[in-house]
């Protein structure tokens, strides 16, 4: 069969059965990289956070009513003698998940919401098995939902899925209230695209485009950052990704702006010449060669299309060291215009015309660019109506390039990430790459008339050397201090949980073993972010014996590193790990980064009590025992505890008398084992002095006396300010929303 035979709009089993259409080239290789290195990458999944009163049914109503008046969202796909066709079914029902999180603890609730939207995001979408896309709608409240929809790249792009935001809240508006939602065909479905498309290429317009990329990608061979790893050629790449975001500062992206504008470039050139710029003192390359996506949408009338008419280009940089960085940002526009105005030239026939090393993917490093993070504007600001849509950051569900750098405009200013297929690149590469990125884009907003050569901040960028090292790269805060052994960092995205994430105050990054700061995330305020970083290694137990307590620092530096490359940093802990917020905040200042404040929460010096007199650890040892006594009595009169519980079962234990499992002994709870050694490692912990300021929180449960210091020891470890603060909890009562509420008081004057 011919593509001809699959134009005629002809139903395979009769006028209203499903009809065969041709592919577009885009379509036909998202196929095959579906059937051969796998799904990764191929979902598009989207999330936006609901505010006001939206019910399933007209959720539900309104994603039907998007199917019934697009094509495509009612596409699969399959081989009909050899050729690939997309097949348009007359109707489709699309089930929308109802999952309520309302009988929840709040807390939990919005660890729920990301675990679904996580999982929603990876799962694979088989094309052959309409509908390629799904739903979920998230109750967190009766006025608060997320709604997931999770797509696949062969019916939606980028652009498509501001579209779709778009029409489901008119669609859901509508259904709410009474009126029957605009099922209407549009002017033109993507089956008509696809068939300009074909038309488009046989009609010989774009021979000059053809031309245009022979001579340009005849000697081309794509710039590929060296590998951490070496992977196996039939390993399934892009699977598992590391990613690594910051904001850029408000200044900078003003200073970037009016730039573009000063210099009549776009923010694009500006941001692929700072890509460049710092993938060639990377990897030494004098031409780098990268790819990026436009839109592919000339035609007004595609404007409205939904649908995947995405097309990728190539654009090929050369660096001249001797250029000053003004000349470096003018002839890369040049470049970059250059090959934007031949973009209409499907990548799948120009990648052909590579006759440089194949054995690098042309493109093994991509960049993106979006002003607005779902492609419109009108949802993510427009509060009119019953309801609003805010588009939310998304979960990947893999890479289809080794390195993925984005540039994304949300309220809080440009986000810059980088995500990388973690079977070649660490956690730790990536954020010095983004943070490199970063450096470059900063000094080139400047306007510096002076040359790439006597640049210093781009001159730090060390070039590549035969073997890959993170000592040859720029980020002193991610080289390894270790004096024992280096603690590895793992899958860090799963220890890090994110609130008030769009907050314009300093972040707080607060460390500890279990989840427990949502109380006063959420009492701090929407304006202040706070992360909380998981401690323990998500692939224990380990054997972490070699460690000293600065290996455990070095390791909290790199998880803070990842959850927010550049300071100013705020950081806390509980307990032992406060001590470690310590460590980690004494190592950030020695790198030159700004940590303006360490919160400590009931956490003891390092040193306080292992350096008192043997007569004094003994008598304060049997304060604590008594201490300890005397509140198992309370519990007991209160009728907590039993007899057994606070006489016969602890005496028998200790007799040996009773089994280990059988004793007062509680059930290990998860990353225990981790507390465990860091507890150990702490007692011959023994820091030099911060000069930063720090505030220390101290409940009702820390003595009070001459063994038990009111400042816990700190004061001759802190030369910048030190103030304490007390608080009427328990040591593991005091993140309850009564405690945690004085503590976000205190920190709301920080």
């Amino acid at each position: 069969m011919t593509k001809g035979d699959l134009d005629d709009r002809q139903a395979a089993d009769g006028d209203s059965g499903p009809v065969a259409y041709t592919c577009t080239l885009l379509q036909d290789r998202f196929w095959e990289q579906h059937h051969t290195r796998g799904p990764q990458g191929l979902n598009v999944a989207m999330r936006w956070l609901v505010r006001g009163r939206l019910s399933h049914a007209a959720a539900k109503g309104a994603l039907q009513a998007l199917m019934r008046r697009h094509e495509i969202l009612r596409t699969s796909f399959q081989k009909k003698n050899g050729q690939l066709a997309q097949i348009v079914w007359p109707d489709c029902v699309l089930k929308l998940d109802d999952i309520d999180l309302t009988a929840l603890a709040p807390e939990e609730r919005e660890k729920r919401a990301e675990e679904i939207a996580r999982s929603q995001a990876v799962e694979p979408i088989d094309p052959a098995k309409p509908p390629l896309l799904r739903a979920a709608l998230l109750r967190l409240a009766t006025d608060r939902s997320v709604l997931l929809l999770t797509m696949h790249s062969m019916i939606v792009d980028g652009w498509s899925t501001g579209l779709i935001a778009r029409e489901f809240r008119a669609a859901a508006e509508a259904i709410e209230a009474g009126r029957e939602p605009d099922t209407g065909e549009p002017d033109l479905q993507f089956v008509d695209y696809a068939l300009w498309e074909q038309e488009l290429l046989s009609s010989g317009d774009l021979d000059e485009a053809q031309s245009y990329w022979r001579q340009h990608l005849s000697g081309a061979v794509g710039t590929e950052v060296p590998p951490d790893h070496e992977v196996a050629p039939t390993a399934r790449k892009g699977e598992q990704t590391h990613v690594a975001s910051l904001v850029l500062a408000r200044e900078v992206g003003q200073a970037a702006e009016a730039f573009v504008r000063r210099h009549n470039v776009t923010l694009f050139n500006l941001s692929a010449a700072a890509l460049a710029l710092m993938l060639h003192r990377v990897t030494g390359e004098s031409e780098i060669v990268f790819g990026s996506q436009v839109a592919n949408r000339g035609e007004p009338a595609a404007a409205e299309l939904i649908g995947p008419t995405v097309n990728a280009v190539t654009f090929c940089l050369p660096v001249d060291e001797s250029a000053t960085l003004a000349a470096f940002i003018a002839s890369s526009a040049a470049r970059i215009q250059e090959a934007l105005r031949h973009e209409r030239l499907p990548f799948e026939i120009a990648e052909t015309f590579q006759a440089g090393n194949r054995e690098r993917p042309l493109h093994a490093v991509n960049l993106v660019l979006h002003r607005s993070y779902s492609g419109t504007t009108e949802t993510e600001h427009d509060t009119g109506g019953r309801f609003s849509l805010v588009s939310l950051p998304s979960y990947s569900s893999g890479t289809q390039w080794p390195l993925n750098f984005y540039m994304i405009n949300r309220d809080e200013g440009w986000r810059l990430s980088c995500e990388a297929d973690a079977a070649l690149y660490d956690a730790a590469t990536v954020s010095t790459l983004l943070e490199a990125w970063r450096s470059c884009l900063e000094v080139l907003a400047t306007g510096s008339d002076e040359t790439i050569a006597q640049c210093a901040e781009v001159q730090a960028i060390a070039p590549h050397h035969s073997t890959f090292s993170l000592a040859q790269l720029p980020s002193p805060e991610l080289l390894d201090k270790s004096v024992g052994k280096s603690i590895p960092v793992q899958d860090p995205e799963r220890q890090i949980v994110r609130f008030n994430e769009h907050g314009r105050l300093t972040p707080i990054t607060l460390l500890n073993n279990r989840s427990i700061y949502y109380q006063l995330a959420r009492l701090l305020g929407e304006d202040r972010p706070l992360t909380d970083i998981l401690m323990y290694h998500q692939a224990g137990p380990v054997d972490l014996s070699a460690c000293a307590f600065e290996d455990f620092g070095d390791y909290a530096v790199k998880l803070i590193r990842y959850a927010q490359p550049r300071g100013p940093y705020i950081l806390g802990g509980h307990c032992v790990y406060g001590v470690l917020a310590f460590e980690a905040a004494r190592r950030l200042r020695e790198m030159g980064e700004d940590v303006p404040l360490v919160v400590l929460f009931d956490s003891w010096a390092p040193g306080y009590r292992e350096e008192m007199s043997r007569l004094d650890r003994t008598l304060r040892n049997q304060q604590l025992r008594l201490n300890h006594y005397k509140n198992r009595l309370k519990e007991f009169r209160r009728g907590e505890l039993g007899f057994d519980d606070i006489v016969r079962k602890p005496v028998l234990y200790r007799l040996g008398l009773l089994p280990k499992d059988a004793g007062p002994e509680r059930r290990a709870l998860p990353g225990e084992w981790f507390d465990d050694q860091i507890y150990d490692r702490v007692t011959r912990y023994r820091p030099s002095p911060f000069d930063g300021d720090v505030v220390l929180f101290r409940t009702n449960d820390a003595l009070r006396g001459r063994l038990f210091d009111e400042q816990m020891g700190w004061a001759p470890l802190v030369t910048g300010r030190l103030t304490k603060v007390d608080v009427d909890s328990g040591h593991f009562d005091m993140f309850r929303e009564r405690p945690a509420a004085e503590i976000a008081a205190a920190l709301r004057t920080r």
